[in-house]
């Protein structure tokens, strides 16, 4: 269950008002109404979930009222008597969060696992074989298929006709159904991304219709799944943004004027699903019409950059920084946003005498890019979480400059004074900023990935490794995963009530400890 549902559960069996615990918790009425229906974010703040939890325990005494709440939690009853009831209740609600925190790790981890060396064969068979047994492709108007394997061996006849093609054209794909049918099995998923792999390498265009009411693990491996595919800048990736129940689900994967595949299931149950694999072109033109008419309803759901697209993406992060919100950044150094002009004026000339590049005009863009960011801080907090290294891999020279392979891919590292340089002016900004902030944590040579996200706005993630590849998001519950696992990292007390003076100090004595070495 998400955090709303949660919520909404527990006002309905303690039959509580919005403004009942709104009063409780000092928020708003509306702002509880919004919770509840899943137009807000869940709560973050731990002292409105514990006066939340505090309230529910109290007005959940019922016999009835407990069994529900027990039955729903996954727990016995007695648990209840045995335990700090406020303290369950208050785990429940958080529970979500938790779960999120470690499935945004997980994607972030598994950025530097993609893999882009997929083998594209210059002919693709006739058949496919399934268990030693040859399959041709069916040549009738309407064939029927049963089932999760009925539904492999449709999606593979889709596919096949499609590279099969030798005309451009844009394929149309949505489903929210479970997506076990496709990663369940290890050499199905490797048959797979093979075969969209020869469809993306023919030119081939796919809009896509992602599914955000998944919960954030299935969400996440989606989109990791589909990661390698996605740098190839031919898939456009959509969501729609309102929240439906869930209960009936459906696949629509269409290739206009060849042919579709059609599926449709209640719940998760797709093991006796109908799947149609059609080619009346008719048939295939009304469901291509029915798709464009759900296309127009929905948002994109990120953009997707490489170091081909390195002018989109610094566009993209100009305005991205242009507004105005609290912001947290981790990079697996320090951020470019932070480098004082002595710095980048040591720095960037390394990274554009690579690529041909006068360094003037990258100047010009990291002046913007700090006067946004001092603009924002007059109003708003910035965070600056800073990975800290043993000194022997400063003194080596072995930092690296963050995201410099962005830029030329291939790696730039700092000087030993150019990194005490960096961090002086952090020091600077600690100091003169009243809303700027760092947080200290150990650092990790092999982390290759960045998070930047602007609470309530949008995040942007990128694998800081060659080659590298930079994703900016503005859906609702993808920005909240990220500007949580930040905060976790930060840690929820720390991100909320900022010791300055600590900050400076720990900063200070880091600093020291390099120049002594």
């Amino acid at each position: 269950m998400r955090f709303y549902e949660k919520l909404d559960f527990l006002m309905n069996i303690t039959n509580t008002s919005n403004s009942a615990l709104a009063q409780k918790v000092n928020l708003d009425p509306s702002h509880i109404s919004r919770l509840r229906r899943g137009k807000r974010n869940a709560v973050k703040d731990e002292a409105v979930l514990t006066a939340m939890a505090d309230y529910f325990a109290r007005h959940c005494t019922a016999d009835y009222q407990r069994k529900a709440l027990a039955d729903t939690m996954g727990i016995n009853m007695a648990t209840f008597d045995n335990s700090d009831f406020p303290a369950l209740i208050l785990k429940w609600l958080i529970n979500e969060k938790v779960n999120e925190i470690k499935a945004v790790g997980g994607f972030l981890n598994s950025l530097n696992k993609i893999n882009l060396n997929h083998k594209i064969s210059e002919k693709l068979p006739d058949t496919l074989s399934q268990n030693g047994v040859p399959a041709i492709i069916p040549k009738e108007e309407i064939s029927v298929y049963y089932g999760v394997e009925g539904k492999r061996r449709a999606a593979e006849f889709f596919l096949m006709e499609v590279i099969a093609q030798d005309k451009p054209q844009t394929l149309l794909l949505y489903s929210d159904e479970a997506t076990d049918w496709m990663a369940a099995d290890k050499d199905f998923a490797a048959k797979w991304a093979d075969l969209m792999v020869r469809v993306l390498s023919k030119g081939i265009r796919i809009t896509i219709i992602h599914t955000v009411s998944r919960d954030l693990d299935e969400m996440l491996n989606a989109i990791q799944q589909w990661m390698p595919l996605y740098m190839t800048g031919l898939i456009e990736p959509y969501y729609y943004p309102k929240k439906r129940d869930g209960l009936f689900k459906r696949t629509l994967f269409i290739a206009p004027g060849v042919s579709a595949v059609v599926s449709e299931s209640i719940g998760s149950s797709i093991d006796h699903a109908v799947n149609l694999l059609i080619r009346n072109n008719d048939t295939i033109s009304a469901y291509v019409e029915e798709f464009d008419i759900f296309l127009s309803q929905c948002k994109p759901l990120m953009r997707i950059f490489t170091l081909k697209h390195k002018d989109e993406y610094l566009n993209t992060l100009t305005e991205f920084e242009r507004e105005e919100s609290n912001s947290i950044i981790y990079t697996d150094s320090l951020s470019l946003l932070t480098m004082p002009d002595q710095v980048a004026s040591s720095i960037m000339p390394r990274i554009m005498s690579r690529i041909g590049v006068e360094s003037s005009s990258i100047s010009a863009y990291q002046r913007q890019r700090i006067t946004f960011f001092e603009k924002n801080l007059l109003s708003k907090t910035f965070t600056e979480i800073i990975p800290s290294y043993d000194l022997e891999t400063i003194k080596n020279g072995k930092v690296k400059v963050s995201f410099s392979d962005m830029m030329n891919d291939s790696t730039v590292y700092y000087t030993r004074e150019e990194y005490i340089g960096h961090l002086e002016y952090l020091v600077y900004l600690l100091e003169n900023y009243g809303d700027f902030h760092i947080k200290l944590i150990k650092g990790r040579l092999e982390s290759n990935y960045m998070v930047y996200a602007k609470e309530d706005l949008g995040a942007i993630i990128a694998k800081t490794s060659a080659p590298s590849v930079v994703l900016a998001v503005n859906e609702t519950n993808l920005t909240a995963a990220f500007w949580d696992f930040l905060s976790n990292k930060i840690d929820e007390k720390g991100y909320q009530r900022p010791n300055k003076a600590e900050e400076i100090k720990k900063l200070k004595g880091y600093i020291q400890r390099i120049r002594n070495s």
